[in-house]
């Protein structure tokens, strides 16, 4: 068996998961590591294409680090491939990336069994949100075929891409969690939030994630380096965010309210500076993080001289990496409204949601 997962899966702990397949007799053949290690500690991907797990001396294949061709040879030789981690329902996510890879990688499907323990995630309310991905935009966090919000789990998602895509030649296994329903709520069910990743660690985090992503295309820290990644927000040239707060509450619906923060990152955007910024609470857990994130953007290149998106060497933008096309980016730039650019992007949703109808689990 070749295991990928993390903290996050069904056994909270990897080591746990080992001891008990070998306690079982179940022979791991190696371990694929998703972006943040095996154990979930890591800020950013391996160096290197393989390293070994240091407790059962098992080897690790970092995908991200592995070209496409080779991975046929990394899976061949097993006769199942077991999938466990939690997502969070959105394409810039890594995990979904990883999980295409290896089912265009699995070399022989007659005797190699793909088997995803499948969970609910904090996206699903929101169904498919946003646009395919442009061709020129594909990256490691930007891959699998579906809208931005992709509106399904990783279960969901791996059953719609072998049908789609793959013709169906994957021997696909899900295995559903009991009492899944897709509104579900972290808040409400009393089910203990795992962190899947480093800097998503509370329930907080996690729904203010669906939005503040995009704000990692232009040039603010979204609290990464500090104790609250993804609920803190900010820049050094953020002055008077009391009134940036006003402006933003005005808006919310109250779905959500801004309040003054300051902090220094220890790593990240803006590492031993003093940021001034805003601390993001989400009321509602079925708001509109588009929404949000769009009129927060605007907001912010009006009232700041100093707001930049964020670009590469060779003149791209990162926030269109992010969301995977350039509309996103225009729309703000040629001062569209929210209402304006959501109807643009009803016609790409609603044909999306109507062929991924038919993979619902729950």
């Amino acid at each position: 068996m070749i295991l990928i997962t993390n903290p996050s899966g069904i056994g909270r702990s990897p080591e746990r998961i080992l001891r008990e397949f070998k306690k079982n007799n179940v022979k791991i053949k190696h371990l694929i590591g998703l972006e943040h290690g095996f154990l979930g500690l890591e800020e950013d991907f391996s160096k290197s294409p393989v390293t070994v797990d240091e407790f059962f001396n098992l080897p690790i294949y970092h995908i991200y680090r592995v070209k496409n061709t080779e991975l046929p040879a990394i899976l061949k030789g097993t006769d199942a491939i077991l999938f466990d981690v939690q997502d969070m329902g959105m394409r810039c996510y890594t995990y979904l990336t990883v999980l295409k890879r290896i089912m265009d990688g699995i070399p022989d499907s007659k005797n190699t069994k793909l088997i995803v323990l499948d969970h609910v995630n904090p996206a699903l309310y929101l169904k498919g949100r946003g646009e395919m991905i442009d061709k020129k935009f594909l990256n490691f966090a930007g891959e699998f075929p579906s809208l931005f919000f992709g509106g399904l789990t990783l279960g969901e998602s791996a059953a719609y891409y072998n049908a789609e895509y793959l013709d169906n030649r994957i021997r696909l296994e899900i295995i559903s969690p009991k009492n899944a329903k897709r509104s579900f709520d972290w808040d409400k069910e009393g089910i203990p939030w795992i962190t899947p990743s480093p800097n998503l660690p509370t329930v907080d985090s996690a729904v203010n994630y669906l939005g503040l992503v995009l704000l990692e295309g232009v040039n603010v820290s979204v609290g990464r380096g500090t104790t609250a990644p993804f609920v803190y927000f900010g820049a050094p040239w953020m002055v008077e965010p009391e009134k940036l707060a006003e402006e933003l509450n005005r808006n919310s619906g109250g779905d959500y309210y801004y309040q003054t923060v300051f902090f220094k990152p220890v790593f990240g955007p803006y590492k031993n500076e003093i940021c001034r910024g805003l601390r993001l609470t989400v009321v509602n857990r079925k708001y509109d993080p588009l929404k949000m994130v769009f009129q927060l953007i605007v907001t912010l290149k009006s009232n700041y001289k100093e707001f930049k998106w964020r670009s590469y060497s060779d003149g791209t933008y990162n926030i269109d990496f992010l969301w995977g096309t350039e509309s996103f980016r225009k729309a703000v730039d040629s001062q569209k409204s929210y209402d304006q650019y959501s109807k643009y992007l009803s016609f790409a949703e609603k044909e999306y949601n109507e062929k991924i109808k038919k993979y619902y689990l729950y």
